[in-house]
């Protein structure tokens, strides 16, 4: 049991550093300017958390796919959000709400690239193994 403690605090810290740095590559990218690691690690955090707990809520109040759909929507607008809300510019001010949609924006579209990349390479290893069994 605590092996799998271990393995699952290991694989969520690897995740949230991995979608800090997604967060500085995408602001530098809509914004021009790369905030620091451990802002972009908060960041990540707060998201997480509020994405969850609006996701969990608008699951509850509308139920099924549209619920879904409508929590990927509200789940985007409130990342964007937490983003301008937490990351700063080099001088010390918000980067502005369209920004931080820009953002977010990158990032979601990072983070597809990255699962569609996963999925054929995971589907790929099952797939061979699967080719050895007749």
């Amino acid at each position: 049991m605590a092996t799998g403690l271990l393995t699952a605090l290991i694989v969520l810290i690897v995740f949230i550093v991995i979608g800090a740095l997604i967060v500085q590559l995408a602001t530098k990218l809509a914004a021009g300017f790369k905030p620091g690691l451990g802002n972009a690690v908060a960041t990540v955090i707060v998201g997480f958390i509020v994405g969850i707990i609006i996701g969990w809520l608008l699951s509850m109040v509308m139920g099924g796919s549209t619920g879904s759909l409508v929590s990927l929507v509200v789940g985007f607008l409130v990342n964007a959000a937490v983003i301008n809300f937490m990351i700063k510019q080099p001088s010390g001010g918000q980067m502005g709400y369209g920004k931080a949609c820009l953002v977010s924006l990158i990032q979601y579209i990072i983070y597809i690239v990255l699962f569609v990349i996963m999925f054929f390479v995971v589907g790929a290893s099952f797939m061979s193994m699967l080719g050895g069994i007749h």
